[in-house]
């Protein structure tokens, strides 16, 4: 099997920004569910004392039991049913925002860094009560290509599960803060990029999520068994699910770590400017629906709100 990248649909909003601004593998190794007979024998051999005279006794039939096993849930019961749904309101983290700023390579990754620490703490009590077990992902900050074991080389951020690594490319990020020094709407321009540059982290943080949880795997093998829409769909589905749970996070974690104001703002107007309307082909979701999902997300902060597997068409189009 090949291994799987997932691209951040961000770059689109990225473009939109620059636009508005300018005017003033499926390598799969997550646990399986395993299933073990609980059936113990409890008769145990006998012998019989020796006597001067042998009795002989009928034979009687013995029942002979079988142990019963339960088949293996199926991709659309993974997807749909999944007990990720059924972890409540996700605990803060009292998770803070990184004071450094994408002016170097190393600035911008030490902000990624600190987003990462942040759902490394947020997450675990959720992924092991859904049965999962809980592992933190690597992240890699690059410029320009970087070799990985998903794609060769990739254009942008994203998440590889074959080494269960976020990769954040940091070139745009910077050239966009240089950029923005010179503005004269220089505060609102900066807090877009500190928006984009968590909710980017957190949207591949949901696709590890996806990962532990085997959701990743089960919605592309749906997605394999289709063609057309109704493939791209599955697409559509695991993309906005993981803008959800990245949600869940920074509503969790909102007043710490200062999500209100041009922040929140910009966080609003990045996620109604991501869009497959600026896309070759429909797969990330239409920029109707992925405020819808943002917002559960991060106002119920609860996975099961996230479910994106189990509604309708038509709010994942």
């Amino acid at each position: 099997m090949l291994p799987i990248v997932v691209v951040v649909a961000g770059v689109v909003a990225l473009w939109m920004w620059r636009q508005v601004s300018d005017d003033p593998g499926e390598d799969y190794t997550h646990p399986q569910p395993t299933y073990t007979s609980s059936y113990n024998p409890t008769e145990e051999p006998t012998s019989s004392s020796t006597t001067t005279q042998a009795t002989i006794r009928p034979t009687q039939p013995t029942a002979t039991k079988t142990a019963t096993v339960a088949p293996p849930p199926s991709d659309s019961a993974i997807v749909t049913k999944n007990r990720i749904y059924r972890t409540g309101v996700q605990w803060t983290a009292n998770c803070r925002e990184s004071g450094a700023r994408a002016s170097s390579f190393a600035n911008a990754r030490k902000y990624y860094t600190q987003v990462l620490s942040c759902l490394d703490r947020a997450w675990p009590r959720q992924v092991n009560a859904s049965g999962a077990r809980f592992a933190a992902p690597r992240l890699v900050a690059f410029s320009g290509t970087v070799s990985t074991p998903c794609s060769g080389n990739a254009p942008s951020s994203f998440y590889c599960s074959s080494n269960q690594t976020i990769y954040m490319d940091a070139s745009d990020d910077i050239k966009l803060y240089r950029t923005y020094l010179s503005y004269p709407n220089r505060t609102q321009a900066t807090a877009w990029l500190r928006a984009e540059m968590t909710d980017t982290v957190a949207h591949e943080f949901g696709h590890h999520i996806q990962y532990m949880t085997g959701i990743l795997r089960s919605s592309h093998n749906l997605e394999y068994e289709y063609s057309g829409d109704k493939s791209l769909e599955f697409s559509r589905r695991l993309e906005i699910q993981a803008t959800c749970f990245g949600n869940v996070f920074m509503g969790s974690n909102k007043g710490s770590y200062g999500i209100s104001g041009q922040f929140k703002k910009q966080l609003d107007w990045l996620h109604s400017h991501q869009g497959d309307e600026y896309m070759p082909q429909r797969d990330h979701g239409s920029r109707q629906v992925i405020p819808y999902w943002a917002r559960r997300g991060f106002n119920s902060r609860n996975p099961g709100l996230c479910n994106t597997y189990a509604a309708s068409s038509r709010l994942v189009r």
